[in-house]
């Protein structure tokens, strides 16, 4: 039978009553005690494998735990190997089965010292290799599957890397990927993402929405490239929007789907996408909520688990405000000053970093797709009946259809608002010049036109007070350390 030794999963190790897993509570006792390999692939139902384990001045071993379903046939001291039973049967609706989980071990040495070892185990059904198609942006459409991409490419480029070590850089969700590991050998990072429920359907198993960056380490630890992951229910790639003036994503970069002028506030949350500033790869979290409580930014969470958040940095700080800067610390929002005419890059501009022409290696768009050129939305405006109606008809939707006024083909855009170039603070009002009431909601879409300081974007509000002073701006220059959203285009 078939089993697939492959780097895929990362293991622990770690001591109870010890500070160091391979010292000793005593100056005297020395012992080692870890899995071989960091995880087990299984391909056939009721499979049985042979894992072998390190021991050193171990005199005992106990079984602390097993997945659910998978049974533990026998320990060998002599050999020092565990032989595991995979379950005989899997449906992703049982609760008698955890398709991966972790088998966990526990050793004691002469002096009675615990010592522990952990390896997964993972029964695959589905696997999905990414690794030739690289990009920025990888879409993740199915569940309880397992995913390989590329590491050491640079976006689409023929300009590589080769990482010390990968891991997950943050999540939006804890657990959103799990099992994963970095193979040096065939350089590709390795994740299983497995399943939710579907409000609707009950029974169904459905991806869970979220998104994710990984990072690429060298020796001393420094991030040298990172990758966005981006789960979502329905692939946006197939459902795209014909227009006369493109093929569009059906929602935007990093959005679950598109709330399509619905006023629910689920519908609206999950039409939010990523924010990015101008010119950079790697995307800012959304919103706690649609309705931009407090300005606070969703909680993100470390691999393993624990919370992090972004960090907000002043460009003009001698080494910051720099492209290289930016790739090393895709979590920090570098904010703009008059300096530098509000621009992340402190000392110049880079009109190159995106492009409409030619898709860069900074372009956050998955394969196939690209940053939209800077005269797009000049092809549409808001619905006209939208645009006329009472602002209570409306504002609860959050966002406008756009008119192609060629072929009268319309696209939902949230208004999902921006990331202030002057603080990285979220916010969802338009509340520029003294002689503006400030809006309710906004939209800001990036695109890839630059002019001699600032950068093309497209731009609306919605006016409480009247219809008439709602504004549509389809070339609107913002500074680009303001992080908006992406709405991508086939390229």
């Amino acid at each position: 039978m078939k089993t697939l030794f492959r780097g895929i999963l990362s293991f622990i190790i770690g001591v109870v009553l010890c500070t160091s897993a391979f010292s000793s509570c005593t100056t005297n006792e020395v012992y080692d005690f870890e899995f071989e390999l960091p995880g087990q692939i299984v391909t056939e139902f009721g499979q049985t494998i042979v894992i072998p384990f390190k021991a050193r001045n171990i005199t005992s071993v106990v079984v602390s735990s097993t997945p659910k379903g998978w049974e533990v046939k026998d320990v060998d001291l002599k050999a020092w190997t565990i032989t595991i039973k995979a379950p005989s049967e899997y449906t992703s609706d049982s609760n008698k089965v955890v398709e991966n989980g972790t088998l966990s071990l526990t050793g004691y040495t002469a002096a009675s010292t615990a010592v522990h070892a952990s390896s997964y185990l993972s029964l695959l059904n589905q696997e999905i290799d990414l690794s030739d198609v690289y990009s920025n942006s990888y879409v993740i459409t199915q569940p309880n599957t397992r995913y390989n991409i590329d590491v050491t490419h640079k976006g689409e480029s023929d300009e590589r890397i080769y990482p010390d070590h990968v891991d997950i850089l943050w999540q939006s969700e804890t657990n959103l990927i799990n099992f994963y590991s970095f193979d040096k050998q065939s350089n590709t990072f390795t994740f299983y993402v497995g399943h939710s429920k579907d409000d609707d359907k009950q029974s169904a198993a459905i991806i869970p929405d979220g998104n994710a960056v990984v990072a690429a380490y060298d020796e001393s630890g420094k991030i040298i490239w990172s990758w966005h992951l981006w789960l979502t229910g329905s692939d946006p790639t197939t459902n795209a929007i014909t227009t006369s003036a493109g093929v569009f994503m059906d929602r935007n970069l990093g959005a679950y789907h598109n709330s399509d002028g619905s006023v629910k506030m689920k519908d609206i949350y999950k039409s939010y996408g990523l924010y990015y500033q101008w010119g950079r790869k790697d995307p800012f979290v959304r919103p706690v909520d649609y309705r931009f409580t407090s300005n606070a930014d969703q909680m993100i969470y470390s691999g393993n688990g624990s919370n992090i958040r972004i960090q907000y940095v002043d460009g003009q700080t001698e080494g910051v405000g720099t492209y290289e800067y930016t790739v090393e610390h895709p979590m920090s929002f570098v904010k703009g000053s008059e300096e530098n005419d509000y621009d992340w890059l402190y000392n110049s501009h880079d009109n190159t970093l995106w492009s409409a022409t030619t898709k860069t290696i900074n372009d956050p768009c998955p394969r196939g797709w690209r940053i939209p050129d800077g005269a797009v939305f000049t092809a549409f405006d808001i619905a006209e009946e939208e645009d006329a109606a009472p602002s209570a008809d409306v504002n609860n939707m959050y966002g406008w259809h756009l008119v192609d006024a060629t072929t009268g083909t319309k696209i939902f855009m949230p208004g999902a608002g921006r990331r202030s170039f002057e603080t990285g603070i979220l916010t969802n009002i338009n509340n520029y010049g003294l002689e503006n009431i400030p809006m309710p909601w906004t939209g800001y879409y990036w695109t890839a036109g630059a002019g001699a300081a600032d950068a093309t974007s497209m731009f609306f509000d919605l006016n409480t007070t009247r219809a008439t002073n709602n504004r549509y701006e389809p070339t609107k220059q913002m500074h680009r350390a303001n992080a908006m959203q992406v709405r991508c285009v086939r390229e």
